[in-house]
């Protein structure tokens, strides 16, 4: 019998979990017909050295008499904020034949407790798609770095000019009054050694929406705030056992990005002449960005995303057919309908404006059947 699929929580090696006793799962591969688990033992440890000896130091479950695989739950130690464990699992068949121990998996806590949020939620006030940077130095070897951040309506998160992840319009949805939904990322390979550089870059989703978007629904939509705010939290472990908490404040600075407007039933404005080349990088020149004030804190309460799957982008198309109905006017047809954004390269005088619309149908005349059905 081999043991495989580990699972905690439902995911895979999961970092930033904040439920107090996760659950293991497993699935068993025998080759032998009609064949069954009769029992199982965890366990689970602080470092895979222990688990190396057969010892589980925070967790060991024992001999289980159990056919249960799927959603187990811990009952050792208790759980640190931050703190990595590892784990494993062997099974008995219904021979009571046991199988040797599972390759090892892990999982890694979040932000358990509300004070351990040492950075501040931050506001641009007046912008609709603001920029936030912070620089900083590193004078030793990086072990372990991990960010935590929020932001509302939506964020992209940037570490020395290279994207944080690959989610796409994070958080997930909830009422923010009662819950808001922040992520963990591994970006330790993003530091370097010497200067360094976060940056964000915020849009309003569903946390803020336009006047006009408000007028004109007929089923009414609930506001949450004037303007998209955000909450981070850089966690750094050196080399040697020294930690860096670098967390979203006052000290960090802001500027209008090129998204001059943008509405989750409008659209956006983007304005190429405003792109900032380098401001998520170090040594860049923000000497007229603007300090920050701290921002009102959203009503609900922080949870971790860890478990939700994240949208991301899983496909890029090309159009099928490419046609111009009038002059001016070129319709992509993509022969499906599908959630996603466009990509593309235009060349022209500058300030000269490209004005691009989705729709799923074309009138007679192959233009644009914008109207709402």
């Amino acid at each position: 019998m081999e043991l495989t699929n580990l699972r905690c929580e439902y995911v895979s090696n999961p970092i930033g979990l904040d439920v107090l006793a996760p659950r293991f799962s497993w699935e068993l591969h025998d080759s032998k017909r009609g064949q069954q688990q009769s029992a199982y033992q965890i366990l689970v440890a602080s470092s895979p050295e222990f688990l190396d000896a057969g010892r589980g130091d925070m967790w060991d479950s024992g001999r289980v008499s159990s056919a249960q695989s799927l959603n187990i739950e811990y009952a050792g130690k208790a759980l640190g904020s931050g703190d990595a464990y590892y784990w494993q699992v062997r099974a008995w068949d219904k021979d009571h034949q046991v199988s040797p121990y599972s390759s090892i998996a892990t999982f890694e806590m979040g932000l358990l407790q509300p004070e351990e949020w040492q950075g501040e939620w931050i506001s641009s006030e007046g912008s609709a798609g603001p920029l936030f940077r912070k620089e900083f130095t590193l004078d030793k070897s990086v072990t372990r770095a991990r960010l935590y951040i929020s932001g509302l309506g939506y964020y992209e998160a940037r570490l020395n000019g290279l994207k944080v992840g690959d989610h796409a319009l994070d958080p997930g949805w909830t009422d923010y009054d009662k819950t808001i939904l922040y992520a963990t990322f591994d970006v330790t390979r993003l530091l370097q050694p010497g200067a360094n550089a976060c940056g964000i870059m915020l849009g309003n989703g569903r946390f803020v929406y336009g006047e006009t978007t408000l007028q004109k629904n007929p089923h009414g939509l609930k506001t949450y705030g004037k303007w998209p705010l955000v909450l981070a939290q850089l966690m750094i472990e050196f080399a040697d056992g020294s930690t860096l908490k670098i967390g979203t404040d006052t000290a960090w600075k802001t500027t209008d990005g090129p998204l001059v407007f943008n509405d989750l039933y409008d659209g956006e404005r983007y304005d190429a002449r405003l792109e900032k080349s380098g401001w998520d990088a170090p040594e860049y020149d923000d000497g007229e960005w603007s300090r920050l004030q701290k921002a009102s804190v959203p009503a609900g309460t922080l949870r971790s995303q860890t478990t939700c799957p994240p949208i991301k982008i899983n496909h890029t198309l090309l159009p099928q057919t490419i046609s111009t109905p009038k002059p001016g006017v070129v319709v992509y047809d993509f022969g499906q309908n599908f959630t996603g954004w466009v990509k593309l390269r235009v060349s022209g005088p500058r300030g000269t404006e490209v004005k691009i619309r989705h729709a799923e149908l074309l009138h007679r005349d192959g233009t644009l059947n914008v109207a709402p059905n």
